[in-house]
């Protein structure tokens, strides 16, 4: 079955989409298109894993990997036949990236952080804050 990926690079990456590019077409078996973040890639699974395996071995931290709705020129969202603009979904695409660094800076950190619950807040009692007012009121 053919399937299409996003391959995103995160803004702190050192790689380039053209580095992406030259890695992939080393490997073969899968077809794709340099954009503005990344690559798009398409094809048979197996090829597909092989592909973002050695991708991830690049930076393993600073690339990701998203399915992608459409295949690439598919015309439905091409920007010629459709009259211009930008693509479905290329908001979307763009917020994401934002987030990348983070996450990569999370992924260096390694292990899994724990959040601690709060246990609730308790109201202040009305006693304590005529106490409080007083004790500003005279200073």
């Amino acid at each position: 079955m053919i399937k299409t990926f996003v391959v995103m690079l995160s803004p702190d990456s050192n790689l380039t989409p053209s580095m992406l590019m030259e890695k992939v077409a080393s490997i073969g078996g899968v077809d794709y298109k340099e954009t503005c973040y990344g690559l798009l890639i398409e094809g048979e699974e197996e090829n597909l894993e092989r592909a973002m395996k050695a991708l991830r071995e690049m930076d393993p931290n600073r690339i990701f990997f998203k399915v992608r709705g459409y295949r690439i020129g598919d015309e439905r969202i091409c920007r010629a036949k459709r009259g211009g603009g930008p693509r479905p979904g290329y908001f979307m695409l763009g917020a994401e990236r934002k987030v990348l660094k983070n996450v990569s800076k999370a992924l260096e950190a390694g292990g899994i952080f724990e959040v601690k619950e709060r246990e609730p807040k308790k109201k202040l009692d009305v006693s304590r804050l005529k106490k409080i007012v007083e004790e500003e009121g005279d200073s």
